[in-house]
């Protein structure tokens, strides 16, 4: 859409975890470092953990593109199973295929079977789980089990567990205090600093074959909203430059930046650790009267959530009704002549201001009411 506009061969800032543009800044650096030599020396457990969007699977991509012929790579990233469901999986991944017969020791030996005969032949098994802090602690113990299997140097199965930090809670507890001590290496990843998030900016920037879009002060504005994630880093770019092209701007700056996340609303993103909240409920620990407890809970917080969505929409009502409502009265009590437009985005900004001051509208001729939210007509959708 807007790459002709900027000189770019494509699109720098995509949510797509791309391995073309992974930056090496100090901690992947580091974190790159460990897996490789995680893999390379054949180690039984190494687990990956960081906050959300922080770059984890573009890492673990990376790792895969540039694997070694010997290497037998396999990838689970649908994770929500339950641990007699995890054999099936990993049997269709490495395409071991049989008649089982539903006999969970004919789906074992095959396994078995297929880790001996891979060793046979000089291949490195390697299994990599993604999004692994949705495995519960009955699965993570299977994978445990699966692992046991090796020679008298080295285990005939690798496992690479990538995760939120939810990942880190669930190792450390008791149940799973044997796979915990397996692990040989464990690197957390932290978001990007203000510096290395100028340096991520640039470097995408130059992979698409474009530079100086964004000016110093826009760096500086979107360090301070992304906090340095990568993710986000990558939504509020693509955002500006979306925006930049709407309204024939070459160069973006701090206070433009500041419009468009104003006319987005913000982001939405709840507070800090509710992911790790959500992935405990996704998978949760052996049930006790506590947990029961808990699950009650959920369910109202549901209850709660309906109705806040159905105030939500009821709200959007009345706002419609306001604004049919308002400019007969406003033009019968003040009536004024249009103002110039504004650009549309400093428009959609001016709209998102949380209040209900009348405006002028060239449209109606008249006056209207501000709306809370520039989106609030199409909220009943």
């Amino acid at each position: 859409m807007y790459e002709d506009f900027y000189g770019l061969k494509e699109r720098p800032f995509t949510l797509v975890p791309d391995p073309d543009y992974l930056f090496l800044g100090s901690q992947h650096k580091l974190a790159r470092a460990y897996l490789e030599y995680g893999v390379k020396e054949r180690m039984g457990f190494v687990v990956l953990t960081g906050e959300v969007g922080t770059g984890k699977t573009t890492l673990i991509k990376s790792l895969l593109r540039e694997k070694e012929a010997t290497q037998r790579l396999g990838v689970l990233y649908q994770t929500s199973v339950e641990a007699e469901d995890l054999l099936d999986l990993l049997l269709k991944e490495f395409q071991i295929r049989g008649h089982f017969g539903g006999s969970r020791a004919a789906r074992l030996g095959a396994f078995n079977q297929f880790l001996l005969s891979s060793h046979a032949r000089g291949e490195h098994v390697v299994l990599v789980v993604d999004e692994a802090q949705n495995l519960g602690p009955k699965a993570l113990e299977e994978l445990r089990l699966l692992s046991n299997l090796q020679t008298d140097k080295e285990p005939l199965l690798q496992v690479i567990l990538v995760g939120q930090p939810g990942l880190r809670d669930r190792l450390r507890h008791p149940t799973l205090r044997q796979l915990a001590q397996r692990v040989a290496i464990h690197y957390h990843l932290t978001p990007l600093d203000q510096d290395e998030t100028k340096d991520y900016i640039r470097f995408r920037l130059a992979r698409a074959g474009g530079s100086g879009i964004f000016t110093t002060s826009a760096l500086d504005k979107l360090y301070e909203y992304t906090q340095g994630v990568p993710r986000r880093i990558n939504a509020w770019c693509d955002l500006a430059l979306v925006a930049g092209f709407a309204e024939g701007r070459h160069e973006i700056d701090g206070e433009f930046i500041d419009l468009v996340i104003t006319a987005q609303g913000g982001s939405l993103e709840g507070f800090e650790g509710e992911e790790s909240s959500i992935s405990e409920d996704l998978a949760p620990l052996p049930e006790t009267s506590g947990s029961r407890l808990q699950a009650a809970d959920n369910g109202l917080s549901a209850a709660l959530q309906d109705l806040s969505g159905r105030l939500t929409r009821l709200e959007g009502l009345v706002l419609e009704m306001t604004s049919q409502l308002m400019p007969f009265l406003m033009r019968t009590l003040s009536p004024h002549s249009p103002a110039d437009e504004p650009g549309e985005i400093t428009k959609i900004a001016e709209l998102a201001r949380p209040d209900l001051t009348p405006e002028k509208s060239p449209d109606q001729g008249g006056w209207r009411p501000r709306w809370r939210h520039w989106w609030g007509k199409i909220r009943e959708d």
